[in-house]
This record gives C-alpha cells, sequence and structure tokens, in this order.
C-alpha cells in the first residue's frame, strides 16, 4: 500500500507538491490570524483539582492579591524611599485604563496616622521627647520652609551657644547632616538630607528604607509580555520623577507579572552564537547522513510543510497555545528530521544498489513498516498524555498525536514528489557504516559479558531513581540577574516580605485568633498576620504619649502663616550670617568650621544651584511634618474601626477571615517550603495560597508525566504485541528505552541535575525518538540483517540523533537556567540513547533470524 502511495505521489509529483503549497498557505494564513498565546500559567493544571478549588475560594473572597506586580523602591534614607513611593503611587493611580487596583503595602494614609502606635512604647516615648526638643527648630522652618529659614534657625541656634543658653550636643547631629549633604550639593551628587532621622531619633531599620506598591494591572493574555503596558508606564513614570540613584532612589518591578514578562526577555538571550552554531551543526549532520544538498532542501520543505499544518490542526483543536504545548514544534522538528533522514538515506542506498529506476517505491515499501509502526507507536505515546491533570501536557499529547500522522503522510507523499522533481544526486558510495560489521562481531563475541554489564548499570540506575528530584521552585528556572529576580530575591531576605506564604480562610474573628496562635507555635512559621495584627498592643499609653505631644506642638506644626520664598539675595545674606556665627560660636569645632566654608562656597555659587539645595536640604521637611502631624491625631483602632482598605485585604463580604503564614528560613528552597507547607497542613489541611500552589503544581506534575509515561510505555507495548505477535520483539522495542531511561538518571542524579516545569519536556521527546530509534532496529532484526551497525539504518539513526541533538542542545548555552537545564537534559538522554542503540541493542538481540519474517 505505502509503495502504491509512493508510486502515485511520483507520478503527480507537480499536482501533489501544489496541493500542498495551497494547503500550506491556507493553514498558515488561517493559523495567523487565529492561533493564540495563553501566557497565564494558572491555566496549566486543571481547575478541578481540590487545591485549585481552595485557592479559587480564596481568590473569590479576596482577589487584590492576583496577578501582581510589584513596585520595589528603595531609599538611602527613610525620607527618600517615601516621597518615591508616594510620588510614583500617584501617577500609577492616575491610569486606571492600566491598572485595576494598586495600594500600598507598608505606607499610605493609616500608616502615616496609626504607625507610631505599632512600635513599643518607650520608642514612642523617646520619639516624643525628641520633637519637643526640636520644637524652636521646627516651628521656625515651617512658618519659612526654605534656605533662608534653614538658616536663620541655625544662626539662632549659634547665638544660642553664644549667649550659653544652648548646648552643643544637641546640635551636633544636624549641624553634620546638613554640613554632609551641603558637601555633596556643591560636588555635584543629587542625595536629599534625611529630616526623618533628625526629628525622630529613631535608627534606622531595612525596612524603613523600602517601600512597596502592590498593584494588579490590567493584562493582555494573548501578547507574550502581558504585563508590558503597565510595565512600560511604570518605568516612563520612574524616568519622569528623576527616581535615579543618584538621587537615593533605586526602583525595581518585581512580583508574577514582571517575573512571567521578563522570561520571554531572557530565554533568547545569549542564543545568538548559539543559533548560529546549531544552524552549522545541523546543516553539517544532514549533508553528512543524506550527501546531497536537494535532498537535504526536500527534507527541510517536508519538515517547513508539516509544521505550519500542525500549527492549524493546533489552531483548531486548542484555540490557545500554552507555555508547554507550545514545546510540540520541538518535538514535531525532532521527529519529522528523523522520518525525513530515514527515507533519504535509505532512498540514497535504494538509488545506488538497485538505480534511480523504482528508488523511490522501492524505498517507501522499505520504509513503510519502520515508519509506519514507529509512527503509530509514537502517536499512541503521546496520546497517554492527554487525559492527565496538567493541561499544558494534555494539550501536548492532542497536537503531538495529530502532529504524528502529519508528519508520517507527508513523509510518505510530499518528499517522495519533492525527490521525483528534484531528482538528487548521492555523493559517495555505501550508506551504511564500513566499520559496523567489525563492531558487530565484537560485541557478539562479548555478549555475556556486556549484558552482565549492562544489568549491572540497570541495578544502579534503579537503586538511584528514587534520588532523582522534581524541583518545583519555579524561581530556580529563572535567571538571577534579570532585574525581577534580583529584586525578589533581595526581598525574600526579609521573611515578612516573602511570596511564597500560605493563607486560610476562617469563619469568623474566635477562629481566626484560635488557629494563629497554633500556627505561630510551630518552628517552620516566621510569623502570622490577621487583621488583628492592624490592631496595636497597649494603645493607651501610646495614645496618652501622643495626645501630650499634640498639646505641645499643634500650634507649631500648623503655622498660621508662611513667609514668601526668599530672594537670591535674601538666601546669600542667610547663608553668610549663618557661616558667621558658626565661626563665632564653635571656633574650636572641625564639624562647625567645615560647614561654615560650605556655606561661603554656596553662598558664591551660581544661584541657579539654589533649587537644588532647596530640595536637598529643606523640601523632605514638611512631609516629614504633615505626617508627624498625622500621627498626633491617632485615636484608638479596633478592628470595627479598621479604614476599608486595610480591612477589606483581611475581612471577606461574608465576615470570613484571612491568616497569612509567613514561612521561616530560605523560602528559595525547596525543602524548606516542603517543610513549611507539610506543617501548616498538619494545623490546617485546607490551607492555599503561593507555597501551597507550587508545592501542589509540582506533584501534579510529576504524577502527570509518572501516569503519562507508564500509561505511554503500557500501550506502546500493547499496540507492539498486536502487530509484531512476538513478546520477545516487544522486549527488544521497551528494554532499551527502559535502558536509556536509567542510564539517564545514573547521570542526572550523578551531576546533580533535577527535573523541573522546564527540562521534564524532554521526556515526550525521549519517548518518541527512542520507540522509534528500537523499531528500526528490530524491523531489521526481523528480517535477517546480521550487521545491523552497517545499515543505512544505523547512518540514519546516527546522524538523526546528532541533527537532534545540536538542534536542541543548543539551549544548553542559553543564559536562562531553565532552559540551559532543558538543553542539558536532551543531550544527556540523546547521548545516553544513541550508547543505548549501538552498544545494548545488538547485544541483547543477537544472531537475527536466519529469514526475514514476513
Amino acid at each position: 500500500m505505502v509503495g502504491s502511495i509512493v508510486a502515485w505521489s511520483e507520478r503527480r509529483a507537480w499536482l501533489l507538491v501544489l496541493l500542498c503549497l495551497l494547503l500550506t498557505a491556507g493553514a498558515g494564513a488561517f493559523t495567523a490570524r487565529h492561533l493564540g498565546m495563553d501566557t497565564d500559567t494558572a491555566n496549566m493544571i486543571s481547575p478541578d483539582l481540590s487545591w485549585r478549588k481552595d485557592l479559587a475560594h480564596f481568590n473569590s473572597l479576596f482577589p487584590q492579591n492576583t496577578g501582581l506586580l510589584v513596585v520595589m523602591i528603595d531609599g538611602k534614607t527613610p525620607d527618600a524611599a517615601e516621597d518615591a513611593a508616594a510620588a510614583l503611587f500617584a501617577k500609577i493611580q492616575s491610569r486606571p485604563d492600566l491598572f485595576a487596583t494598586a495600594r500600598r503595602a507598608d505606607g499610605g494614609p493609616f500608616f502615616e496616622k496609626y504607625g507610631l502606635l505599632f512600635l513599643p512604647t518607650d520608642q514612642v516615648q523617646k520619639i516624643s521627647d525628641a520633637v519637643i526638643q526640636a520644637q524652636p527648630f521646627i516651628g521656625s522652618l515651617t512658618q519659612d520652609p526654605s534656605l533662608r529659614g534653614l538658616f536663620d534657625v541655625l544662626s539662632l541656634a549659634m547665638e544660642g551657644v553664644i549667649q550659653k543658653a544652648a548646648s552643643i550636643e544637641k546640635l551636633e547631629k544636624p549641624l553634620a547632616a546638613i554640613s554632609a549633604t551641603l558637601s555633596d550639593a556643591l560636588s555635584g551628587n543629587r542625595q536629599a538630607m534625611s529630616w526623618q532621622t533628625l526629628l525622630l531619633n529613631r535608627p534606622v531599620e531595612p525596612r524603613d528604607l523600602r517601600r512597596l506598591i502592590l498593584t494588579q494591572p490590567n493584562r493582555d493574555f494573548a501578547a507574550l509580555k502581558p504585563g508590558a503596558a503597565a510595565t512600560d508606564f511604570v518605568r516612563s513614570a520612574i524616568k519622569d520623577l528623576g527616581l535615579t540613584p543618584d538621587t537615593g532612589v533605586t526602583v525595581r518591578l518585581t512580583g508574577p507579572v514582571a517575573l512571567n514578562d521578563d522570561e520571554f526577555a531572557t530565554v533568547a538571550e545569549g542564543m545568538g552564537w548559539a543559533l548560529a552554531i546549531s544552524t552549522v551543526l545541523v546543516l553539517l549532520w544532514l549533508f553528512m547522513a543524506l550527501r546531497s544538498a536537494k535532498l537535504i532542501l526536500a527534507t527541510f520543505i517536508t519538515l517547513i510543510v508539516g509544521l505550519i499544518l500542525t500549527f492549524a490542526f493546533a489552531t483548531i483543536a486548542v484555540g490557545k497555545l500554552n507555555l508547554i504545548s507550545v514545546a510540540f514544534a520541538v518535538m514535531f522538528i525532532g521527529l519529522s528530521i528523523d522520518f525525513g533522514i530515514q527515507f533519504g538515506v535509505r532512498y540514497g542506498q535504494e538509488k545506488r544498489e538497485g538505480g534511480l529506476t523504482g528508488a523511490l517505491i522501492r524505498t517507501g515499501q522499505s520504509m513503510a513498516r519502520p515508519l509506519t509502526l514507529a509512527a503509530i507507536a509514537i502517536a499512541v505515546g503521546f496520546a497517554a498524555f492527554i487525559p492527565t491533570d496538567y493541561r499544558g501536557v494534555s494539550e501536548l499529547g492532542i497536537i503531538a498525536t495529530a502532529g504524528m500522522a502529519i508528519t508520517l503522510i507527508l513523509n510518505l507523499t510530499l518528499l517522495p514528489a519533492l525527490l521525483a522533481l528534484m531528482k538528487p544526486g548521492i555523493l559517495g558510495g555505501e550508506m551504511g557504516f564500513a566499520w559496523g560489521r567489525a563492531a558487530d562481531a565484537w560485541l557478539i563475541r562479548h555478549r555475556k559479558m556486556l549484558l552482565a554489564g549492562w544489568g549491572i548499570m540497570a541495578v544502579i540506575g534503579l537503586a538511584l531513581s528514587p534520588q532523582l528530584q522534581f524541583d518545583f521552585h519555579p524561581l530556580h528556572l529563572k535567571d538571577p540577574k534579570v532585574e525581577s529576580m534580583a529584586a525578589i530575591l533581595d526581598l525574600m531576605k526579609d521573611p515578612i516580605r516573602s511570596p511564597y506564604a500560605i493563607e486560610i480562610v476562617v469563619p469568623d474573628v474566635a477562629a481566626a485568633d484560635a488557629l494563629k496562635e497554633k500556627l505561630s507555635k510551630l518552628r517552620e512559621v516566621y510569623a502570622v498576620i490577621s487583621a488583628s495584627s492592624f490592631v496595636p498592643k497597649d494603645q493607651e499609653d501610646k495614645l496618652a504619649i501622643l495626645q501630650d505631644l499634640q498639646l505641645l506642638m499643634g500650634v507649631t506644626l500648623e503655622p498660621v502663616s508662611v513667609r514668601p520664598a526668599p530672594t537670591v539675595d535674601e538666601i546669600r545674606a542667610s547663608l553668610k550670617n549663618c557661616a558667621a556665627k558658626l565661626r563665632e560660636a564653635l571656633p574650636s569645632s572641625d564639624k562647625a568650621q567645615q560647614l561654615a566654608r560650605l556655606l561661603d562656597q554656596a553662598a558664591a555659587a551660581d544661584p541657579a544651584i539654589y533649587p537644588e539645595l532647596q530640595r536637598m536640604l529643606v523640601d523632605g521637611l514638611m512631609p516629614r511634618i504633615k505626617m508627624l502631624a498625622s500621627a498626633l491625631t491617632a485615636e484608638e483602632v479596633t478592628l470595627d474601626t479598621l479604614p476599608d482598605e486595610i480591612k477589606s485585604q483581611w475581612v471577606a463580604a461574608d465576615g470570613e477571615m484571612r491568616l497569612t503564614v509567613m514561612p521561616k528560613g530560605d523560602s528559595n528552597d525547596s525543602a524548606v517550603l516542603t517543610n513549611f507547607v507539610n506543617a501548616v497542613r498538619s494545623v490546617a489541611p485546607e490551607a492555599t495560597g503561593p507555597a501551597v500552589q507550587i508545592y501542589e503544581s509540582g506533584r501534579a506534575v510529576t504524577k502527570a508525566f509518572q501516569m503519562a509515561s507508564l500509561t505511554a510505555v503500557i500501550a506502546i507495548a500493547v499496540l507492539l504485541f498486536a502487530i509484531l505477535r512476538r513478546p520477545r520483539d516487544v522486549a527488544y522495542v521497551l528494554l532499551p528505552l527502559i535502558m536509556t531511561a536509567l542510564g539517564t538518571i545514573i547521570v542526572c542524579v550523578a551531576f546533580g541535575l533535577k527535573l523541573d516545569f522546564a527540562n521534564i519536556i524532554a521526556l515526550p521527546l525521549l519517548l518518541g525518538i527512542g520507540v522509534a530509534f528500537d523499531i528500526y532496529f528490530v524491523v531489521n532484526w526481523r528480517r535477517g540483517i546480521e550487521h545491523p551497525l552497517s545499515t543505512s539504518t544505523a547512518r540514519a539513526v546516527l546522524f538523526s540523533a546528532l541533527t537532534t541533538g545540536s538542534s536542541f542542545g543548543s539551549l544548553a548555552l542559553s543564559s536562562h537556567p531553565g532552559t540551559a537545564r532543558m538543553g542539558m537534559l536532551l543531550l544527556i538522554s540523546l547521548t545516553m540513547l544513541l550508547v543505548v542503540i549501538f552498544a545494548f541493542m545488538p547485544v541483547l538481540m543477537g544472531q537475527p533470524p536466519k529469514a526475514a519474517q514476513k
């Protein structure tokens, strides 16, 4: 039948090529218009799983926690961080078309008003004392918030020192800060002075220097970078606001949206040379295998047509490709090239042995059984992936199954038609390997010893297989040098800000408090946050301190009038006067004398520098005064009085309460997260959230591949038995596949290579190509061919593997960790497959039957 199909294709070559051209053009146009891309990784796993339902329930109650783009602002001072965050937040709020929601995670009106209540009582008292001591200073500056006001009040302080009415010790800190900032300004640096540090007399903690803005951008999942519009706007706003390191501010974007978008930008990074090397190697191997440029061209045309038709099928069958199902292109290329090389090498052999006439028909007849059997077996294997809960792999199975049918049909129709038209010449003589006979003879002579060696390797592989780990942590697939990754790794150093928390929903406050107490006792838990976490402790004592401070400072913080902005001459006069007072009051103080010299320089400088001096020395004061005034109006906080922007994050509309559990230890460590999830679930089985999501995703993927692989092997075995009808022949196909898997396990465990969401895609490719290669050799063995390594089949298998390995092994050169590990596993598995094919299969099968089996 195949011979007749090939004969018809040869006779109607022009018609067939024209029909394929029209079909391909139509399929390409249809695909371009209708095929979508779903880059939402949450859609790759079945929503019917119990943990997915728990997550969906949580997200329905608290939808503001999904699809976050996190803006992380780091300042050299608390003032710089807060002012930058406030300015950027205002910009983001002005674009509701780009951002569905935006909120300050650690700032905003609530924390401005009630932030001091979360400090220990003794710290509140200390801050109150510092503010009272600075009252005269604050009062003067609030009435004249300018360079004139700053240096006039400093001159007044020096007059107090001269009159012995003021202590120099209390002025040392502000003098040092003003001197350092003025020196920076005159040197061209732009770091503003921190008034918060001066006024509150409180040590700066790392958390004071960082602010977070949590946004939910409106994403376009049809695009490769769904959050591009929002991130582009934020970066533009950062530039417009001048939020740069030289002004003491660094802004970075991270969170799920930025991480996923950056993934596509980094996968191809550094792949230019790898692609060039890969292309050269592929062409070299193809030429060495086929020894004809026309034969290579015909193979490539068949490949491209098949790929476009398979894309069209994917458009009809699934509508959108996801980040896993798109890998069908990788497998299709590898298998299509293999089929093309098998057909082409055999064609060269038939043409050399029997002449041009009838060579295509003889090739079709000769390749009918191995190609058809291989295609059916591989399709059955891929079909086993369809019923899994891992939707990405399920859709991959659908597309790849159809792809095998398409590539088989094209390699038995279009490829012969192209060869009939091109009439390629084949360079060289024998298509097999001259060294193959000697190698076969050596393997047969040492068969028992070699079988024992392979048996030992199999035992080692089985023993090591439990040590092959699956790394479910998504961050380990990403490039740590990319901004979003560097930012989130930095963020995770603070356990309270780890993105891999666990979320729990309970019916009411009593249940929340009871569960919070239990969870807090777990050694794997760093903290448990709930709505009650936003109700400060010891409020009565702290409010009393703030109320007393309000009585003393109320008028000072809200002046009746403010002086008009000073002229240049007034600023110069104030600078000179302050310098003179410093020299008079503190003649023996090096710091004071240095400041005096800097003031003289500023007075003599171009007045164009004064606006920058105003920004660096004075402008940061009024926001701090405003925050202090707001803090002095604080009232008692209860769960009922929490503002809606806080309460809605922790209390659902139906009264259910949210608890967020933070992990102790390095949440970038998969083992830490595993222990964390299991510990929390021992207390709260209904726990959900990011930590549970990535843990369960890993389990779902592992289970999907385990079940699919087992089902595929069983299905292939049943199919082969139905066709070959000999258990021994079926074993000859499957045992090399198992041996390849065990050898790959040994190498992976030895070198610490773990399976992950990316490189696990190598398993279906290994299954497909491995089954094909094994079938080619078994069919030859059944035909009575005594020297398998000397045949054209061996040549085709070798160069098919080399071509596929060069094509996709180049991924190992990527700077992207996930891509590199995928390429590495592909190389390891293909190398092991070749070793098994050439060094194990001849030993396993031994001498073939004396006559070919019909």
